[in-house]
C-alpha cells in the first residue's frame, strides 16, 4: 500500500535485495504486484494467531531473520494487538531469530478510556518486543536514549536507524528551477519557499505561511509551494499569485518540486528527528532546511550544523531563519550543500543498509 511505512519497507527490501540478501516480504493482502525482490501478499488478519503461524511456518525457511516492521497502528484498531506478542514470544522459544524495527513505540496517555486502553497495550506490546527481540532498531535517537536509561535490554539490543527520504532522487537539468517555476505561471526570478508533506497540526504550517508573508514583506519576493496537500490557507490578497497548492503526486514530480524549491520550513511540533522522512527528501535533494529542536530531537541533531534550527515552541526564531536563509544565498548555498553531505554520509539507504547489516554481524544475524 502507500504510506510511510509502506514506502519505508518496499525501499528497505530494494537495498537489502541489492545488498545480496535474498528476501522475501511478507504483507497483507492485496499491495504491491510489481517489485525488485520477492513477495507474499499473504495475511488476511493480523489478529490471527493461527493464519500468522501457517504463513510464517511454511512460507518462510525455519533459518530466516525476521524483521518485523513495527508501528503500533499497523497491526490493530488503536494500535493493540494482542496476538504479535504471542508470537514474537513462540518464535523467541522456538529460537527463531528476530528484529524488531521500531517506527513508533507508544501512544501518550490520554484522558479518555479507549485512549488509556491503547496507550496500556501498546507499553505491553514494547515490553514484549524488548524482551523478544534479538535487535531492536529505533527510528529515533530520543526514543532510545530515553528508553535505555529504563532498560539494560534496550542498551544492547537497540540502535538508532534513520529512515531515509522515500523519494528517489530524479536528475534534472541545468534550468530547471526556471522552467519549474514557467510551467506553474510564477515569476522565473521567484525564490520559493516549500512545504512537504501530509496537512496537519503537528507539522506547524502556520509557522512557514507566518515566515513567508514576512519575506515578501521586507523585500525578499518569494513564492510559496505546499507539496502533498492542498489547505485552505488564508492567503493575503496580493500574495495569491505566489502560492501553489500542489496536492498529492507522484514520487517522481515531488522530487522535481523539491529539485525546483530553495528553502524548505519543516517546524515539526516535537522537533526533527530521523523518522522525518520528509526532512530527509530534503535533504537528500540538496534543499536548505529550516526546523525546529522539540521532545522528539535526540542529541546527534540537536548539535547539527546541516540544518536551521530553533525551538519548537517559539515561532520567531523559526520565522527569522527562514527570512535570513532566502535573503543571503551564499549562507544559504552553503547550509545546502552540508545537508546535502550529511544525508549521504549518515542517513542514505546505502548507510542505513549498512548500519543494519553491521548490527546483524555483531548478533551473529548474518547468514551466509
Amino acid at each position: 500500500m502507500r504510506g510511510g511505512v509502506a514506502d519505508h519497507s518496499w525501499h528497505l527490501a530494494k537495498n537489502l535485495s541489492a545488498a545480496g540478501h535474498d528476501l522475501t516480504v511478507v504483507s497483507s493482502r492485496d499491495t504491491y504486484t510489481k517489485q525488485p525482490f520477492k513477495s507474499l501478499a499473504a495475511i488476511n488478519d493480523w489478529d490471527d494467531f493461527g493464519q500468522l503461524l501457517i504463513v510464517l511456518n511454511e512460507d518462510v525457511p525455519p533459518n530466516a531473520v525476521l524483521l518485523w516492521q513495527y508501528v503500533p497502528h499497523m497491526y490493530g484498531r488503536g494500535g493493540v494487538n494482542k496476538v504479535l506478542p504471542k508470537i514474537w514470544n513462540a518464535f523467541r522459544r522456538e529460537g527463531r531469530d528476530q528484529i524488531i524495527l521500531a517506527h513508533e513505540i507508544m501512544a501518550p496517555w490520554g484522558r479518555r478510556p479507549n485512549h488509556w486502553y491503547y496507550a496500556w497495550h501498546h507499553r505491553r506490546q514494547w515490553k514484549a518486543a524488548v524482551r523478544d527481540a534479538n535487535l531492536l532498531p529505533i527510528s529515533t535517537e530520543r526514543w532510545l536514549e530515553n528508553w535505555s536509561k529504563r532498560d539494560r535490554r534496550l542498551r544492547e539490543k537497540g540502535f538508532t536507524l534513520a529512515s531515509p527520504s522515500s523519494i528517489e532522487t530524479v536528475p534534472v537539468a541545468p534550468d530547471h528551477k526556471r522552467a519549474w517555476r514557467l510551467e506553474r505561471g510564477l515569476d522565473p526570478e521567484t525564490k520559493i519557499l516549500a512545504w512537504f508533506g501530509s496537512v496537519s497540526v503537528t507539522k506547524q504550517l502556520e509557522w512557514v505561511l507566518d515566515a513567508w508573508e514576512t519575506a515578501n514583506r521586507v523585500g525578499v519576493h518569494t513564492s510559496f509551494c505546499v507539496i502533498g496537500g492542498t489547505p485552505m490557507l488564508p492567503i493575503p490578497g496580493q500574495l495569491r499569485t505566489r502560492y501553489r497548492a500542489l496536492g498529492h503526486m507522484p514520487a517522481e514530480e515531488v522530487s522535481l518540486a523539491l529539485s525546483a524549491a530553495d528553502l524548505v520550513g519543516l517546524p515539526y511540533v516535537d522537533g526533527v528527528s530521523e523518522r522525518r522522512t520528509t526532512m530527509m527528501a530534503a535533504l537528500a535533494h540538496g534543499l536548505p532546511v529550516v526546523g525546529t529542536v522539540g521532545s522528539s530531537t535526540g542529541s546527534t541533531l540537536q548539535a547539527a550544523k546541516f540544518m536551521a534550527l530553533s525551538s519548537a515552541t517559539e515561532e520567531k526564531p523559526f520565522v527569522q531563519n527562514v527570512v535570513d536563509l532566502l535573503w543571503n544565498d551564499d549562507n544559504r548555498r552553503a547550509l545546502a550543500a552540508a545537508g546535502s553531505a550529511a544525508y549521504a554520509e549518515n542517513y542514505s539507504w546505502p548507510v542505513t543498509v549498512e548500519n543494519l547489516r553491521s548490527h546483524m554481524d555483531e548478533a551473529g544475524l548474518l547468514k551466509a
